[in-house]
């Protein structure tokens, strides 16, 4: 099996999908984190974002959460993964352990108590400092925390979710929310990607053909997930063919490889 760094000479896997502290912020994340900006420096109660899978707002989020303020705003940053899975004290768990309380003592009850998730926010709203929670998804778990500390005013929510009704957002929490896009790439945004992603890891300018960075555009329809993965398939299949550059006839190989999975996985 050709080793993918060693043939192209790249210090690491450009598009490896690992936790990364390298963020791409495109035209569409400097525009979502623009506007989130300006909705959390005034305290606004809850901003949902209505995202699409693949998207990156996961990775939206979690570049968002190493900011410790948002403006003028002193934040304190608290990122939950509300997967279907998820339970409430899986979630209450995750914001105790986010606002550096002892998230045992809360999750250690029978019943699940957020009154030292309240009790947090209240320390920190009285050093100046404003909570807020970042909601990687709208489980039925993270519906259930949020009705429990929904009178509790010092804390605002970023919500994350494709199937959410911001209408919905502001019952829950009594108040007018925000809605704020993250948009899929435009193919300058993709060619972008590719460029910086190649660069990080001390690769050539050309590795990607500019047909080839075309189609995986395409290919993509422009979200960020399936273009990581379908550039990865590329990179790797360029290097099983021997191939000088990743060109257009690689990505279509690497199109027909996705075809068949699905297929087979139907």
């Amino acid at each position: 099996m050709t080793d993918v760094r060693e043939y192209w000479r790249l210090s690491d896997l450009p598009f490896s999908g690992d936790p990364d502290p390298w963020f791409f912020a495109g035209t569409p994340q400097k525009s979502c984190l623009a506007k989130l900006t300006e909705c959390l420096a005034t305290r606004t109660r809850g901003v949902l974002i209505p995202s699409e899978p693949q998207c990156g707002t996961t990775t939206l989020l979690s570049h968002l959460a190493t900011n410790a303020g948002v403006g003028d705003l002193a934040t304190q940053f608290v990122m939950t993964h509300g997967t279907r899975e998820a339970t409430v004290a899986s979630i209450v768990s995750q914001l105790a352990r986010g606002l550096g309380i002892d998230h045992e003592s809360v999750t250690g009850r029978r019943k699940i108590d957020c009154g030292e998730i309240e009790r947090a926010m209240e320390f920190d709203a009285r050093q100046q400092i404003h909570t807020v929670w970042l909601a990687d998804g709208l489980s039925e778990a993270v519906w259930k925390v949020l009705k429990s500390l929904s009178h509790c005013n010092c804390f605002s929510i970023v919500v994350a979710a494709h199937d959410v009704r911001v209408t919905r957002l502001s019952m829950q929490v009594r108040q007018p929310c925000r809605t704020v896009a993250l948009d899929r790439f435009t193919l300058d945004d993709t060619r972008d990607f590719i460029a910086q992603s190649i660069m990080r890891v001390g690769g050539r300018d050309a590795l990607f053909h500019p047909r080839a960075v075309e189609q995986l555009h395409a290919n993509s329809a422009g979200k960020v997930g399936v273009l990581t993965q379908f550039a990865a398939s590329s990179l790797a299949i360029a290097a099983r063919e021997g191939l000088e550059q990743v060109t257009p006839h690689a990505v279509q190989l690497t199109e027909f490889a996705a075809r068949r999975a699905t297929r087979a996985a139907a």
